[in-house]
């Protein structure tokens, strides 16, 4: 560890509310002699009304209240820090129980549809060159509870559950999977928080043995793989070796993917000046989309570290034109606004500063 903590998994002495199944709120409610039809309640309030906090559970009685909070831990992330955009999207600096801190997004597009963007570890072991997330590497990965309350929390500000989720925020989710996985079944379980499948995105830096676990677990989550160049030489410029997988590799998990589940898949490109902008590059990103018959959406550079910049709007305007013209589906991502901390990351690692100093 760069800082000089050591990197461990958190031990949760006591289970986690949020991630709670209906057999695991049955054992409790008999352990405590309250009728079985007091666990339905506790699944409808996390469920339906998107509550972790027993204090807000008002048909319980004080006394079962405080009887959760010693069983189970309970809203464990809190808000440390909010920063809102014009348009209604908002990012939170989120404290964890042992201190440390994560970050998630609210992304409201044009249209009024809400996107929540969720974390799944404490920094970031891959360590993309470009990328305030893993500045420091990692220091532990997010259990499913607190996965799940990123959720839960975004839900109580916008008052309703979103329209999408995209794993997306700090970590790469695919080495966390097994929490990621118990998070997302929770999320999608119809009898529970009941989120649809085909709504949920996750996103990788291209840890090819993670994408084929989750076509062989075959759930109707979407994946994005975030490439940032169309060759290995240049990939390897910005993705360190020890969690880089060459494109051949990820091109065939892709299709793993694809066969499995018939989801969707997305090239994410961070548009780096000078680096992978070049028209020669773009026209190389045509052949491995159709390949992968992936679309890409391309996401011009917010400054994280000194060493890139941004290319200016007209070399992003021919990038894309590339793509278009070759008949590949290309978006390019439309910031939201944030004055700044902009990237993702930088929230966290800005308040990591001010913890050090």
């Amino acid at each position: 560890m760069d800082n000089g903590r050591k990197s461990m998994e958190k031990t949760v002495k006591k289970p986690e509310l949020a991630f709670a199944s209906e057999a695991d709120l049955l054992q409790f409610v008999k352990s405590v002699s309250e009728p079985a039809y007091r666990a339905k309640q506790i699944m409808e309030w996390i469920g339906k009304k998107r509550i972790s906090d027993p204090d807000k559970m008002t048909n319980l009685s004080a006394a079962l209240r405080e009887k959760l909070k010693e069983y189970f831990s309970c809203s464990g992330v809190k808000i440390l820090e909010k920063r809102e955009a014009g348009d209604g999207s908002c990012k939170l600096l989120l404290g964890l129980e042992d201190g440390e801190s994560i970050e998630c997004a609210i992304i409201v597009a044009k249209d009024g549809r809400n996107t929540f963007c969720l974390s799944t570890q404490v920094g970031c072991p891959v360590r993309c060159s470009f990328c305030a997330s893993g500045e420091h590497g990692l220091v532990r990965n997010l259990t499913a509870g607190e996965i799940i309350e990123q959720y839960l929390l975004s839900s109580s500000i916008i008052g309703k559950a979103p329209d999408n989720v995209v794993i997306m925020g700090i970590g790469e989710p695919l080495l966390n999977y097994d929490n990621l996985v118990g998070a997302l079944e929770k999320i999608c379980d119809p009898d529970g928080i009941g989120l649809a499948a085909r709504r949920v995105t996750i996103s990788t830096s291209g840890w090819t043995p993670g994408i084929r676990s989750l076509a062989r677990k075959g759930r109707q989550w979407n994946l994005a793989v975030s490439l940032h160049a169309p060759d290995d030489k240049t990939r390897a410029l910005l993705i360190p070796g020890k969690f880089r997988r060459d494109i051949k590799d990820i091109l065939d998990a892709c299709k793993m993917h694809r066969e499995a589940t018939g989801r969707l898949l997305t090239f994410e490109y961070v548009l780096l000046k000078d680096v992978n902008d070049s028209k020669e590059l773009a026209s190389a990103l045509v052949k491995v989309a159709r390949q992968a018959d992936a679309k890409v959406n391309l996401i011009p550079y917010n400054e994280a570290n000194g060493g890139f910049t941004r290319p200016d709007r007209e070399t992003v305007k021919k990038f894309a034109s590339v793509l278009e013209r070759a008949g590949v589906p290309v978006t390019v991502r439309v910031e939201k606004g944030f004055e700044s901390d902009a990237a993702c990351g930088q929230l966290r690692s800005s308040a990591e500063k001010r913890r050090n100093k």
